[in-house]
């Protein structure tokens, strides 16, 4: 017998880490389906309902849920047989994968832009948050990631008929979903969480366009 102790993958600092946005475009889509081909003028017609700088009207949108609690630092001791070493091994690795990946998929489900500006430029969306960080995103189906000391999150938006969405894959398993439409003149903003068959009730956020906007 043999004993073994194994360290989580990365203290609380590698999954909490505030996300930088890295400019890589990534080829496909993020859950099947082919690249739609649109001309700047088609982008821009889909786009125009949206385009313009939109307020968050707090009253009227669902409640914020609770910050998720970070996966610890810990440190795990067992005494396993050398022939079940390794699949021990994996067993805790993946455990421990899939709480960051559910960790970091929360982070994201929790974005809640205070003010939200969009507009369209060239063949791309740019969906400018507050607080967040201004991202440029490609409309025909490709993705970009964003990277630092946490998980990488592809990003991509997707069209279902003339409604816009934005499609969040978080690590391995994580995917959040952001449906935007414009209904009667304000925006609205549905965001669900799908994970390793879990998923929660869907978060509806109201914005106003903004004085001027």
């Amino acid at each position: 017998m043999s004993n073994s102790a194994w360290s989580p993958m990365g203290g609380p600092g590698g999954q909490v880490g505030r996300l930088a946005l890295v400019a890589v475009a990534v080829a496909g889509c993020a859950s099947g389906g082919g690249r739609v081909v649109l001309t700047e003028a088609e982008v821009e017609a889909r786009l125009a309902a949206y385009a313009g700088r939109w307020v968050l009207d707090e009253s009227g949108s669902s409640p914020q849920i609770n910050a998720p609690q970070p996966p610890r630092d810990q440190t795990v001791t067992i005494r396993v047989s050398s022939q079940d070493r390794e699949r021990v091994r994996r067993e805790l690795e993946a455990e421990l994968q899939a709480d960051a990946d559910r960790y970091n998929t929360l982070v994201v489900l929790r974005r809640r832009p205070d003010t939200l500006g969009l507009l369209a430029d060239g063949t791309r969306l740019i969906y400018d948050p507050t607080p967040g960080r201004r991202i440029s995103l490609p409309v025909d189906g490709g993705s970009i990631v964003e990277s630092g000391v946490g998980e990488p999150i592809r990003t991509r938006i997707f069209w279902d008929g003339p409604v816009l969405g934005i499609e969040y894959a978080v690590g391995s398993e994580g995917q959040v979903h952001s449906v935007l439409e414009v209904v009667n003149g304000r925006l609205r903003m549905t965001r669900t969480m799908r994970i390793s068959g879990e998923t929660v009730t869907p978060l509806v956020l109201w914005y106003d366009r903004e004085a001027g906007g």
